[in-house]
């Protein structure tokens, strides 16, 4: 069987293809830069759901990392990273 390549540009590019995700406490910062500073008035149902979602993807983002940091390493026989070496 012969050798994947797989270089730090194909990883980049990888990464570069995943669509980011859409959180509404994002958009609404984005769309109201100055709702940090505490002057914006917003509904508080949205402010609620805003809040909501943020916690909850923190909170995926850190089961993620921990599932992550307890994998078993798997070596990969038959790819090589062109930058380390063949």
């Amino acid at each position: 069987m012969g050798s994947i390549p797989f270089g730090m540009d194909a990883l980049r590019d990888c990464l570069l293809s995943i669509t980011p995700v859409e959180l509404k406490g994002m958009g609404l910062l984005a769309q109201q830069p100055h709702l940090i500073t505490g002057t914006a008035r917003l509904p508080r149902e949205t402010l609620v759901e805003a809040v909501t979602e943020l916690v909850a993807y923190t909170g995926r983002c850190t089961a993620a990392a921990r599932h992550l940091a307890n994998l078993t390493p798997i070596p990969l026989l038959t790819a090589s990273v062109l930058e380390f070496g063949a």
